[in-house]
């Protein structure tokens, strides 16, 4: 329901901005798209934001490996 709700204002919205001649159509649905991708982008690389102690734990490990000295 949200997303409906939230479409409809960009689209109102836009349609204020090329009806004032600010923005042309082609550019309005250009925008509508970049943004519609970049927050879909954002929601799916949120569902990683828990892994990121874990990785950060796992490269500080890594490189305490590569820094120790051979005992030859």
């Amino acid at each position: 329901m949200q997303l409906f709700v939230i479409n409809a204002i960009v689209f109102y919205v836009g349609a204020l901005l090329c009806r004032d001649g600010t923005i042309t159509i082609e550019g309005m649905f250009k925008s509508i798209l970049a943004i519609t991708f970049a927050t879909m982008g954002a929601g799916n690389n949120a569902a990683f934001a828990g892994d990121i102690g874990a990785a950060k734990n796992a490269s500080k490990n890594i490189f305490e490996i590569l820094d120790t000295e051979d005992e030859f």
